[in-house]
């Protein structure tokens, strides 16, 4: 009896030896960087000699180069020649007065690009978008400027707008004013990019313009001028009229000329009667010689 249940035992350790042998198989594979097991290959239990798996790239990542299959052959994997790298999302459509900026990160997964509008647009929706594995993230777009509707001015009218109710950036917006009266400042208002107009002019009352200028130019500094009478040489009379600093300054010329004349004139006439008198004197004493010689 001992001896039956002893070779029964090795027996039945000896079959499972074969049984083993004959069942050889891998253990599960692991993937490597960006590259993943396909969801068939994880939900397998058993990886038997000569079986393959599939792997994929992850998430957000596409195949640039190498085989996806592996083979188990002798207990071990063959080697994984598979290569992912990062997904492009390239650049997105265009969208009327949409503008990007990709100096954050470009345009491969991961990466985050700002948006903007046109001058006169405003932003509708995120201010960035992401690239994801299915895409650029968000819906932006631009959306015009608007502006209150124009209030009239008075004594005047619009004598020109566009045909809407609320004025967009850009558009203009034309006055014109009631008999009487006249435009002060510029006839058009625009609307701008602060959804706000230009100035807007008035309308002035046309006699209290008139009025205004009329006090202005009464009340101008008019130069002083003088008039006088002077005689020429022949006796005929004449008269002048001058500036009074121009007469001022020329009144100083001429007395300083005068004065010169005059002093140079009383020089010449004492020069004269000296020169004079002198001659006499000589002469009267060579007459009182000869008389005395005589």
């Amino acid at each position: 009896m001992f001896y039956s249940t002893s070779w029964t035992s090795w027996i039945s350790m000896i079959s499972l030896i074969f049984i083993t042998e004959g069942t050889a198989q891998c253990l599960k594979p692991t993937g490597k960087e960006n590259v993943v097991l396909t969801n068939d290959a994880l939900l397998q239990n058993d990886y038997p000699e000569g079986s393959e798996v599939t792997f994929q790239c992850s998430n957000g990542y596409v195949i640039e180069q190498g085989s996806e299959r592996i083979t188990c052959t002798n207990r071990n994997w063959s080697v994984l020649e598979l290569t992912c790298k990062k997904k492009d999302c390239g650049y997105p459509a265009e969208i009327p007065h949409l503008k990007y900026d990709y100096k954050a990160g470009g345009t491969l997964f991961g990466a985050s690009i700002r948006v903007f509008c046109d001058k006169g647009y405003y932003l509708q929706g995120p201010s960035y978008r992401q690239c994801f594995a299915t895409g650029w993230s968000g819906k932006p777009k631009c959306e015009v400027v608007i502006c209150e509707v124009p209030n009239n001015i008075s004594n005047g009218i619009i004598s020109r707008k566009p045909d809407k109710e609320f004025p967009e950036y850009g558009d203009v917006i034309q006055y014109s004013c009631n008999q009487g009266y006249t435009l002060v400042g510029n006839k058009s208002s625009e609307c701008n990019e602060d959804g706000e107009y230009t100035s807007t002019p008035e309308c002035k009352d046309t006699t209290t313009t008139i009025s205004s200028s009329i006090t202005t130019l009464t009340t101008m500094t008019v130069p002083t001028t003088k008039q006088g009478i002077f005689t020429g040489l022949e006796g005929q009379e004449d008269t002048w009229e001058s500036d009074i600093n121009d007469a001022t300054g020329n009144a100083a010329l001429v007395g300083g000329v005068l004065g010169t004349l005059i002093v140079t004139l009383v020089v010449l006439i004492i020069l004269y009667r000296f020169s004079k008198k002198k001659g006499s004197y000589q002469t009267g004493e060579d007459h009182r010689r000869k008389e005395e010689l005589l």
